[in-house]
């Protein structure tokens, strides 16, 4: 199977027939995904894109590790539209510039901009699901663990009351179940330093482990719990999802 080669609703019917996980959808706003899919893992994206298929969100915040540096660390390209073979999706310009002026690391810029980036990846997934929606593409371009929090603060603080899901792109390899249960477990007691130290490992095996944490990160300040889908056995990927289990207190 090809998944470049899905229809729109092939996609989506994919998703809608993807093993159920019993969690309130409603209550699903984060959603951890591989860099890219293929076969091994189509499946299980369809599982974890299946928690939100019934919302309908205004804006998609996709983020990504860049890999190596970039100067500015905090990047967003420039670009009004993003197309892909299923159309065309705005960007939330509004958003966008919220996000600049909210800290100093924030910048519209070009500089990790291409058609590898991972949001080209999810954005036909995306699509398939949600019929109107705008998006913002971001690049964490520094190893910096400050940079790291500056982000997480930035989206907890901008995106908690905003009609928004956020893509985290990352790759947890599923032939690694020690890593995982190390992860989980650095989550589960929010050992913040310990997941920064593992941030800067040259052991992690976790490919965009930088939007990885800063995804915990913003679970955890907002009461969600983040749920691995380690029980699907053809997957090379592990995929999760962020669900609210406490109860948010109205403004």
């Amino acid at each position: 199977m090809d998944v470049q080669t899905l229809t729109k609703q092939e996609i989506r019917d994919s998703i809608n027939n993807a093993k159920h996980l019993n969690t309130n959808s409603e209550h699903v706003r984060m959603l951890f995904v591989p860099n890219k899919i293929g076969e091994q893992n189509f499946g299980e994206l369809c599982t974890t894109y299946k928690t939100v298929i019934n919302q309908n969100f205004d804006t998609v915040v996709v983020i990504e590790s860049y890999t190596g540096q970039l100067q500015k660390k905090l990047a967003m390209p420039s670009n009004k539209i993003f197309e892909t073979r299923f159309g065309k999706v705005p960007v939330n310009d509004y958003l966008r510039n919220e996000f600049c002026d909210e800290e100093d690391d924030f910048f519209i810029a070009d500089e990790g901009y291409s058609k590898e980036m991972s949001l080209y990846t999810q954005l036909p997934i995306l699509q398939s699901c949600f019929s109107d929606f705008e998006v913002v593409s971001l690049q964490i371009g520094d190893y910096d663990p400050a940079i790291v929090r500056e982000l997480a603060f930035t989206l907890d603080e901008l995106l908690l009351h905003k009609n928004a899901l956020i893509v985290y792109c990352c790759d947890v390899p599923a032939n690694s179940p020690e890593e995982l249960e190390k992860l989980r477990t650095l989550v589960v007691e929010n050992k913040e330093s310990g997941l920064m130290h593992y941030l800067n490992s040259n052991d992690k095996t976790v490919k965009g482990a930088r939007a990885f944490m800063s995804g915990v990160l913003v679970a955890r300040s907002w009461g969600y719990d983040v749920e691995f889908l380690d029980h699907i056995e053809s997957a090379n990927n592990i995929c999760g999802y962020a669900k609210r289990t406490q109860p948010q207190i109205a403004l």
